[in-house]
């Protein structure tokens, strides 16, 4: 959030009360995804922000790497979001690193992944230690923004549970 709060605080030395911080990070996503080679799309401006931020708040608004089906879409539904809403915004994983922490119990005790997938997977990431090591969320395209993260699920290849 710091880069967030510089953008903000250059943008209003010229210009006061012109941008919120919610608009800058709405443009940030959409710019980060076309550098990644996704689609673009038009970001409407006129967020204003919130009076109050709370991180606690907004960790639990995220699902835990645990989650299944029945909780993620009890959870994504109680925001009004539809089951549809909830495989798009998954897709978000397509980019992105995981701590061992979340995802060792699935390598180790599940049986709905991918044998050869879970076994390189525990090189890096033990039954015992090595909480923070990181395992890429698409390793068929990490760098890109694709749909490689929805094949590799089809394939029994996601890293984290939910």
């Amino acid at each position: 959030m710091n880069v967030i709060d510089n953008i903000k605080t250059q943008v209003e030395a010229v210009c006061k009360q012109t941008v919120s911080c919610a608009d800058i990070l709405a443009v940030a996503a959409r710019d980060s995804v076309v550098a990644l080679g996704g689609p673009t799309w038009t970001v409407l401006l006129g967020r204003r922000d919130s009076t109050t931020a709370s991180k606690t708040n907004a960790e639990n608004d995220l699902p835990p790497p645990t989650f299944d089906l029945q909780n993620l879409t009890t959870l994504f539904g109680n925001k009004q979001l539809s089951m549809t809403d909830m495989v798009a915004l998954s897709g978000a994983h397509t980019i992105g690193q995981s701590q061992c922490r979340f995802f060792r119990d699935r390598i180790y005790n599940e049986t709905n992944i991918n044998t050869t997938f879970a076994t390189s997977l525990r090189a890096n990431c033990p039954q015992s230690g090595g909480d923070s090591s990181l395992a890429l969320l698409d390793t068929q395209t990490p760098n890109g923004f694709d749909n490689a993260y929805y094949t590799n699920l089809m394939s029994q290849k996601g890293l984290l549970h939910s």
